[in-house]
């Protein structure tokens, strides 16, 4: 065993993208077995990982050095993309400074210095440099480049050799003094063989010190080969690709000191230099202590007498006592010494948690939304139990009534962050982001990373593509891991007992295993957050380094992921956007502009009988959270009667109630047809609006409380803890709950039965004040369905008008509600769907956005055009719209798709007259021309036009609604199908739409006219697939049929008839295949 020190400084993580695949949790398992003390890490431009590695270094009683290997260039201008040369140089922090120009350095690399790499250049690096320290990197270092002349192409680029390379070194010496080390590899590389004896001539004439290093990539020596599987993933290879990138020798693994000791025997200094570097570095992060956040706009608020707020609790107090003002005129008298009680306690606890500047930013950014008409969700999460949210107006649903507890948002025994999340209008989301980002500086908030790895699924088809190995081999051996959310290989090994059958008998399939268990939970890309955001007062890079998605000019993003914000002292707000606020947004818009009814939705009746009617009737499609087949067909059995029925409804649907039997037990508890028992008569008041079953997480609390004497706080650990199975802390609470029980002169046992019986549900058990704020969601789009169809469903069309599916279920859906769909009209049409009554039929008139061929220019143009004088006729409207940009395309979509039907004339007549009508509103355009140039103004006569065109009978039915299918995506008039319907009535068949419904491996009869026939020659075999495009009247589908079934579907396509196919679907993750057996008779 060699006496002689030596440290990594020179080490990839996995968070070097598809590079690295240095695990950090098996780096702090391997290191100590080496010996070794300390350990740097130095990813590719980048800090993704750096939290990661320094908390899991320090538990390991490893030594971290945080840093990076940066890109650099020499451009003057950090920007500058005439050169795309570029080098490598590893910067370690030293100390807090150095740390914090790390963070600057890798932001300023994506902000500003991005081009292929995320970049720094040498002016930046000079007046960021103290407290770091600086090596020359690997061959792409600067000085080794210069060196390496040996190489052809780095001479065609301007590297000069030793003298240069030598100035270079005195270059970086002159910025970083003693701190610039000569970083030495030898990986048996012949170009680094080429610059070994160089680099030790330069070290001595610049008094330059000499670090062994060794360029680590993954753990192992035998990690080589799944590595090398690693690279050929990112580069979207194969191993047996003669041309890919590949490492000519399998050395950059963790070496030990004994083999680094070995390999650098002629300048064992180089070794001892490397602990000279980890006694120069003391970085010492304070790590997992959150400073909760100011309000920065505190002082700009004044009270009713004028006087400025000084502080954040002042602020606070006065708006939740404001609110709570506005909101107890909607409340009975009697009750509001209760509200104003819980409202004081609330503000007390979030003062005392120092939680109020956070409720601020909150409240600001939601009161920012309303005001500017964005609709905002009733609440989500935990936070819908707050007094103090709902009186801020950050929810929308009022505590009390639905027993929702404050200790669940924020437990005053257990100092945690809150944690609010907010619904926003899916179309207006950005808005609000955009908002904040003006109010508080564009470095100032940014989304938050994700990163993608390689899953257990993922991660075979990965290895088995760079391998080679049969794509149907290859699905199959991914299909063997049992579908869990979460599964590792090692676990799906244990479950599936065929698996190892596999990998025994089949030697490509076993080495595809021991690649992707190698392999399994790497990064291969970074991505964003759906919806979370950090603010800081402050810019970003002082917590954290700032990441750019590439091709983004607008995002940041944080480089540290969400598990370790609030260890760098930020804390994470999401801004989610929800389709369906957008849809009862619209609706309640359209509703006033087509039916004059000004509808306050958040002060509907909550106990409408027609309301509970229509979801017991399971007409429920379009219903948020209720409209799936499975919700329709419980709620036909539940028959909810009561808001609470619905709020359990959103617990309860979920796989762990389901398969319980907690479900069922709810059903016929209500219906009487299953006794309601409690164990405790104090158990009532909690259990009744759940009909004695244990159903959410606040009971779970006001049972421990209620029971065992527990306050709430104390309860919310005790039901964490049974979360979690800490059975330690379970065990010991549980004596303390029964101790609790004893002092009331509760019976023993059966109390202690009691907490059993919580403990086995309290896995099941579902937050309830996320699932009260969803079930507001669900009530008032069903109070909108309910008094308000024809509106509703035109709001639900316009959503979803860029989903064909969708759109042609939700069609059905009105006709079935006996709502006459309406193809567009110039005359009437909006962008979007839009309801109207005619002689008492209701009607919804398709979007003019929905035409295809015709773009937003021109529907700006002819909506204008329309609202300052309407069209009188076909001879009006060609004088009134700019024939530029309504152009002959755009007229012919608007024929085809009936939009101009208004005009009197039939869609033949029309189009068989396209030339003269495109001619007339030329000279219509022309004529508007002239007259900005004539002394008369805007003489009306002057731009007057006239077209005479002769009417004709219409197209036969099959090509009108041919017309529509082409210009729409969907029939409007009719369906082929229509002359079907009664036999298709009494077939038993999948509609397209429930497709994604079908499980893999199933069998499926699909019924519906072929449209298209497509073929393709398979390569390797020579023979025929087909593709057929399927119609029914859902929608349509895509399967393939072999080479002799093809002529089969050619056939029945000339026919023109329905066909019934029976199919097999397969199905992964990623794609859905449907697979031709049999055409019935």
């Amino acid at each position: 065993m060699t006496n002689l020190p030596f440290t990594h400084l020179h080490l990839h993580t996995e968070y070097s993208l598809l590079d690295g695949a240095n695990k950090i949790d098996d780096l702090a398992k391997k290191l100590p077995e080496l010996g070794m003390k300390a350990c740097a890490m130095t990813d590719h431009g980048v800090m993704f990982g750096a939290i990661h590695f320094y908390k899991t270094m320090k538990k390991a009683g490893i030594k971290p050095l945080i840093g990076i290997e940066g890109y650099l260039h020499n451009q003057d201008d950090i920007g500058d993309k005439s050169v795309k040369l570029r080098h490598h140089v590893c910067l370690l922090a030293k100390n807090e400074i150095g740390y914090k120009n790390l963070m600057y350095l890798a932001s300023q690399a994506y902000l500003k210095g991005f081009y292929y790499y995320p970049r720094i250049n040498k002016k930046l690096l000079i007046e960021h440099s103290e407290g770091l320290i600086c090596t020359s990197a690997c061959l792409q270092g600067e000085v080794n480049w210069h060196l390496n002349t040996k190489r052809t192409k780095n001479v065609e680029n301007g590297a000069k050799g030793f003298d240069r390379a030598k100035e270079v070194a005195l270059e970086y010496k002159s910025i970083f003094g003693d701190d610039f080390y000569l970083e030495l590899m030898r990986h048996g590389i012949d170009d680094q063989l080429f610059i070994d004896e160089q680099v030790i001539e330069i070290a001595k004439e610049c008094n330059i010190k000499i670090i062994a290093t060794n360029d680590t990539h993954y753990v192992n020596p035998e990690d080589s080969d799944a590595h090398e599987a690693f690279m050929c993933i990112a580069m979207q290879t194969t191993v047996s690709d003669p041309k890919r990138l590949k490492h000519s020798v399998h050395e950059f693994y963790i070496k030990s000191p004994e083999q680094l000791a070995r390999l650098y025997a002629d300048i064992p200094e180089a070794l001892i230099n490397t602990q000279e570097i980890v006694d120069k570095c003391n970085l010492d992060l304070k790590l997992g202590s959150p400073t909760p956040p100011n309000f920065k706009f505190t002082p700009d608020y004044n009270d009713e007498n004028g006087k400025r707020f000084e502080t954040d609790d002042e602020l606070f107090e006065y708006k939740c006592k404001e609110g709570l003002e506005e909101r107890l005129k909607f409340i009975p008298n009697e009750k509001h010494d209760e509200y104003r009680k819980r409202l004081d306690l609330e503000i007390e606890i979030i003062k005392k948690m120092k939680f109020p500047g956070y409720m601020l930013i909150v409240w600001d950014f939601i009161r920012y939304a309303k005001e500017n008409g964005i609709p905002v969700g009733p609440g989500r999460g935990s936070a819908a139990g707050s007094l103090v949210a709902y009186s801020l107006n950050i929810t929308d649903i009022d505590p009390l009534p639905y027993n929702l507890l404050f200790e669940r948002f924020l437990n005053p025994e257990r100092i945690s962050m809150p944690d609010i999340d907010t619904d926003f209008c899916q179309e207006r989301r950005e808005e609000v982001i955009n908002y904040v980002v003006d109010s508080y500086g564009r470095h100032n908030v940014a989304q938050v990373i994700t990163f993608g790895s390689l899953l257990a699924k993922g991660v075979i088809r990965d290895v088995s593509r760079v391998l080679e190995y049969p794509l149907s081999e290859a699905d199959k051996f991914a299909k063997l891991i049992p579908e869990q959310i979460g599964i590792t290989l090692k676990d799906a090994f244990e479950k599936e007992p065929k698996i190892k059958e596999l990998i025994e008998s089949n030697s490509q399939a076993a080495q595809v295993w021991e690649y992707a268990v190698k392999l399994e939970g790497l990064k291969r890309n970074a991505g964003t957050h759906a919806a979370g955001v950090v603010i800081s007062n402050e810019e970003l890079w002082h917590k954290t380094p700032l990441y750019k998605p590439s091709g983004d000019t607008n995002t940041l993003a944080t480089q540290y992921d969400g598990r370790f914000l609030e260890d760098v002292d930020l804390i994470k707000f999401d801004f989610l956007g929800l389709k369906t606020l957008t849809v009862v947004n619209n609706a309640v818009k359209m509703i006033k502009d087509s039916y004059g009814v000004d509808l306050d939705i958040s002060n509907i009746p909550m106990d409408d009988a027609k309301v509970f009617e229509l979801i017991q009737s399971g007409d429920t499609l379009g219903l948020f959270q209720i409209e799936s087949s499975g919700m329709q067909n419980l709620v036909e059995r539940l028959k909810p009667t009561t808001f609470e029925d619905i709020i359990a409804i959103l617990a309860l649907y979920r796989p762990g109630p389901m398969e319980s039997g907690m479900l069922d037990d709810f059903i016929e508890r209500k219906h009487g047809r299953k006794a309601i028992e409690y164990s405790f008569a104090e158990l009532e008041e909690i259990l009744e609006p759940t009909y004695g079953v244990i159903v959410y997480q606040e009971q779970v609390m006001q049972i421990v409380q209620k029971i065992g004497g527990f306050s709430l706080g104390q309860a919310d650990l005790v039901r964490r803890g049974m979360g979690k199975k800490d059975i330690k802390y379970i065990e010991e609470q549980k004596a303390v709950y029964a101790e609790g029980a004893a002092k009331q002169g509760l019976d023993s046992k059966k109390a202690g039965d009691l907490f059993d019986l919580i403990l086995k549900f309290a896995g099941y058990g579902f937050n309830k004040s996320h699932s009260a704020a969803y079930a507001l969601i669900t009530y008032r789009t069903a109070y909108l369905k309910t008094h308000f169809p024809t509106a509703f469903m035109a709001a639900l069309l316009s959503s979803e008008k860029d989903n064909t599916d969708k759109v042609v279920t939700y069609i059905e859906e009105s006709k079935h509600m006996n709502i006459d769909i309406l193809p567009p009209s110039v005359l009437d049409s909006n962008i979007d769907f839009t309801p109207r009554s005619n002689d008492g039929k209701e009607q919804i008139l398709f979007g003019l956005g929905a035409i295809k061929g015709v773009g937003s220019a021109a529907l700006e143009v002819i909506i204008n055009s329309r609202n300052e004088r309407g069209f009188h006729d076909l001879s009006h409207f060609l004088g009134a719209i700019d024939s530029q940009k309504v152009n002959k395309k755009a007229l012919e979509s608007l024929i085809k798709a009936g939009a101009m039907d208004g005009f009197g004339y039939s869609r033949r007549a029309l189009l068989s007259n396209i030339e003269k009508i495109v001619d007339t509103a030329q000279d219509a355009s022309r004529a508007k021309k002239d007259v900005d140039f004539s002394l008369f103004g805007d003489a009306e006569e002057m731009t007057k036009v006239s077209i005479n065109i002769q009417n004709m009978s219409e197209y036969e039915k099959k090509e009108l609604i041919g017309y529509e299918k082409e210009t729409l995506g969907f029939y409007i008039s009719g369906h082929p199908l229509d002359s079907y319907k009664k036999e298709l009535s009494r077939i038993k068949y999948t509609p397209s739409n429930e497709v994604d419904n079908l499980g893999d491996g199933s069998e499926a009869l699909f019924v519906g006219m072929i449209e298209e026939v497509q073929t393709k020659l398979i390569k390797k075999t020579g023979n025929k697939l087909g593709i057929i495009h399927l119609l029914d009247l859902h929608g349509t589908l895509e399967f393939s049929v072999y080479d002799n079934m093809i002529e089969q579907m050619n056939e029945a396509k000339m026919a023109g008839e329905p066909v019934a196919v029976l199919c097999r679907i397969s199905k992964n993750e990623q794609y859905t295949r449907i697979q031709t057996k049999k055409l019935m008779d």
